[in-house]
């Protein structure tokens, strides 16, 4: 019996201690399994959260970067209105660590984006996304999703 309450006492306290060994990388993969889920979703406020105030996206649905937190959102709504049903698939994901208050995440991503009528437009994508922990808290600062170029 006491070697269970030891077992079953080890294990609640890794449960506590698991979470603050987390470094950068695991912390910004969390937030962005949460994001992936609210793209997903159509769940903007989940999507736009993470963006800093004057973070800056370039976007291969847009001719010109979009600049700060509030552009980015009215883009990415716009976004949500012409395709309600959105999925996309991860290939490939790098993450580097800079300085415990800065992460790179790359990924290729294969986007498949429905319209109110049906119909699926598939995009073949590469993007990163620059992460840096301001104020305590990782926010993206730097997006570009750019369609890979189609093979000869």
């Amino acid at each position: 019996m006491q070697r269970f309450i030891a077992a079953l006492s080890t294990l609640i306290l890794m449960g506590f201690v698991a979470p603050a060994l987390a470094g950068p990388a695991e912390e910004v993969a969390q937030i962005s399994g949460a994001r992936g889920q609210a793209f997903d979703e159509g769940n903007l406020d989940g999507w736009v959260a993470a963006y800093a105030d004057n973070a800056v996206l370039q976007s291969f649905m847009s001719p010109f970067r979009i600049e700060g937190k509030e552009a980015i959102r009215s883009h990415i709504a716009e976004l949500f209105q012409m395709y309600p049903k959105r999925r996309g698939f991860v290939r490939q994901p790098v993450t580097r660590v800079y300085n415990d208050d800065l992460v790179i995440q790359d990924s290729y991503l294969v986007l498949y984006w429905t319209d109110p009528k049906g119909q699926i437009a598939a995009f073949a994508t590469r993007t990163s996304v620059v992460w840096a922990k301001t104020g305590g808290r990782w926010q993206i600062v730097d997006q570009h999703v750019s369609r890979l170029p189609m093979a000869p």
